[in-house]
């Protein structure tokens, strides 16, 4: 089973403090991995045409770990949307504080590459 590295490229609103996005984002990461499975990263650009700049890096064990609740492009599962549904209000929740940070949407409908590891 291969893994898949889900690259999620975000932008922080201006102003916006780094640690305080930094300790939303640890409290994010650790709630997403209890109830999908999936590791959330938090990267920063250091070089190149990023440098500065914000991305989520997803780990998931397989591929069909990740079609379980995304089965294709910009597509969430019955599994999830169920999920969503059971949990709205902590989502809500969450949803709100991240668009306080940022413009960039974390749900399914917004742009990114997963890539499945090779060698």
């Amino acid at each position: 089973m291969a893994k898949v590295y889900g690259i999620h490229e975000i932008e922080l609103y201006a102003g916006v403090s780094e640690e305080s996005f930094k300790k939303f984002f640890s409290e994010f990461a650790k709630l997403y991995e209890k109830e999908s499975g999936w590791k959330v990263i938090l990267l920063k650009g250091d070089r190149g045409q990023r440098a500065g700049k914000y991305a989520l890096m997803y780990e998931i064990k397989s591929v069909k770990e990740r079609d379980r609740f995304a089965p294709a492009h910009n597509q969430s599962s019955e599994e999830l949307e169920h999920w969503y549904e059971e949990h709205k209000e902590m989502a809500e929740d969450w949803s709100k504080k991240w668009a306080s940070f940022s413009p960039t949407d974390t749900g399914a409908h917004e742009e990114y590459t997963d890539y499945i590891k090779l060698a």
